[in-house]
């Protein structure tokens, strides 16, 4: 077997690998290897903002399936996965969103993670972020990462935040400042026509270093591990050819909530009556390794529009030829948004933190796997911030290239199925303020015919059935000041030297909100411990 040999072994090109690589390219002064199993980013529905659903039909992702859940009536539960260099943040809608302080906070309170505070990492946010508008206390404006208002803000969209504001949630103008909740329009890592993923803003500008080497379509089977100590990576090329890949330092799984515990897995790290099953040597038995998944779960509210247009057939015909022009002639028009433009956060337990996310968009998703619904109507989506359902991640064969096996238990916890309830509700009530009511037509779902009234069992048939992932699968290689934690409080993987784990499977509880920006923060806090700058 080929052998190449680095400093750095970098496992997994999504948003965390890209952070990571570039930053120990540029400071450590040792060379760097990043493994990705899918392509260069060179398809162009991954550039143009409005597109990125087309990025998600493509090569550039794929869907790891559950098996059949009960808790959403015997339904299997797919969480698509970017498989692409610079992974979700190549293929997602580019909400920039960093969930609440507390969330941080809960992480040390709860959990026993010090360091990981709100207070630790609000400057690591601050100084990946290039804002073009906001600043001062909570923003930063010189970092790599373009953080933009929404370009060709919808008509339809501010509808539905007036009718929020209507319905009593209060206006927003920054989701990631003093306060999360309220209604208003999201920031957006797309600027000036183009997506702004990890791979574009910080891997991108240092690939020409001598030093970082980065390998598309090579997938991790397993790590190699002598005296405890992780060694190399046993890695196979799209056309089978098997190499090897040594490191001098470390390995760093940044490979996602899916694939970094399956990694460990089949590298004899993890709980000891699966890694038997499998005839798999243990080196290390540990136990969490692929417990405690988990993700937002959410419900999308859809209605027909009447009387106005949504973004229903923009992409066809004279309508997608006029969207063309607009954007490669001038910069301009519906394809430089990112369609997902508007939301909001709210609190419906009254606990005093937004529990329900709202995405608002003048496009509707159709059933869980199925197209989108074929007329212009609206979705007002409400999803679980802090779920408290708990699924596992397992192995389904010692093969590599095999699924792994995923019981994801997505509304397994009562209250969850509670909090969607509300949601729902007060989606119907934003539905019915005056702002929106002269443009809405039939209610397609949950439908006339679904009660919201507590205590309707047709309304929790209607949610299992809606239900679908909100793309923010974590937790699965959770950190801990404690022995039973996967890795410690500098992401080291326990029981084994030279091993890290530095994605968002690390979080030890989902964040209130999107994950891409944690997910860069965590990897570059990684890139802190390993360069000596914690």
């Amino acid at each position: 077997m080929k052998s190449l040999t680095f400093d750095y072994v970098i496992v997994g090109g999504g948003s965390a690998g890209c952070v990571l690589a570039a930053r120990l390219a540029a400071e450590s002064g040792g060379s760097v290897v990043l493994l990705e199993r899918g392509r260069a980013d060179r398809n162009r529905w991954i550039h143009i903002p409005a597109t990125f659903f087309k990025a998600l039909q493509s090569q550039d992702a794929d869907a790891v399936i559950s098996e059949p859940d009960a808790s959403l009536g015997g339904l299997r539960f797919p969480v698509p996965q970017g498989k692409v260099l610079g992974g979700g943040s190549s293929v997602n809608g580019m909400i920039y969103m960093r969930g609440q302080a507390q969330d941080y906070d809960d992480w040390v309170r709860d959990y026993g993670c010090v360091g990981w505070g709100y207070k630790d990492v609000l400057p690591v946010f601050k100084r990946q972020e290039g804002n073009t508008r906001l600043g001062q206390e909570y923003h930063g404006q010189d970092g790599k990462l373009v953080v933009d208002d929404p370009s060709a803000p919808h008509p339809v969209a501010a509808r539905i935040i007036e009718a929020a504001v209507s319905a009593g949630v209060p206006r927003s103008d920054d989701f990631n400042g003093a306060s999360q909740e309220g209604a208003g329009w999201y920031q957006v890592t797309a600027s000036d026509g183009q997506r702004q993923s990890a791979a574009h803003c910080f891997l991108k500008p240092e690939l020409k270093r001598e030093n970082l080497v980065v390998l598309t379509h090579h997938s991790a089977g397993r790590i190699r591990i002598e005296n405890r100590r992780a060694t190399a990576v046993e890695v196979t090329d799209d056309t089978g050819n098997q190499l090897l890949i040594e490191a001098r330092r470390e390995i760093v799984l940044t490979a996602g909530s899916f694939h970094s515990p399956k990694l460990l897995m089949l590298s004899g790290i993890g709980p000891r009556d699966l890694l038997d099953r499998h005839g798999i040597e243990i080196i290390h038995e540990s136990d969490d390794v692929g417990r405690n998944y988990q993700d937002h779960v959410g419900a999308p509210l859809t209605r027909r529009l009447k009387g106005v247009k949504g973004l229903h057939n923009a992409d066809k015909g004279l309508a997608a030829i006029k969207h063309g022009v607009d954007y490669f002639l001038f910069n301009r028009g519906l394809l430089t948004s990112n369609l997902l433009q508007a939301g909001a956060c709210v609190d419906t337990d009254g606990d005093g933190r937004p529990d329900v996310q709202y995405n608002f968009a003048p496009f509707a998703p159709g059933a869980p796997g199925q197209p989108p619904l074929a007329f212009h109507a609206i979705q007002v989506h409400p999803m679980t911030m802090r779920p408290q359902s708990r699924g596992r991640l397992g192995l389904a064969s010692r093969d590599p290239n095999a699924a792994p096996k995923f019981e994801a238990s997505a509304l397994d916890r009562e209250a969850d199925l509670d909090t969607l309830r509300r949601g729902v509700r007060l989606a119907r009530r934003i539905c019915e303020q005056p702002d929106l009511k002269d443009i809405l037509g039939e209610e397609i779902w949950p439908g006339a015919d679904v009660s919201t009234k507590a205590g309707s069992n047709t309304l929790d048939d209607a949610i299992r059935k809606q239900a679908r992932t909100i793309f923010h699968p974590a937790g699965t290689c959770r950190m801990g000041p404690g022995t039973d934690s996967v890795v410690d409080l500098e992401l080291r993987v326990r029981g084994i030297e030279g091993l890290r784990v530095a994605d968002c499977s690390v979080m030890p509880q989902l964040v209130s909100g999107n994950t891409n920006a944690p997910t860069m923060m965590i990897a570059d806090r990684a890139a802190d411990f390993m360069l000596g700058n914690s």
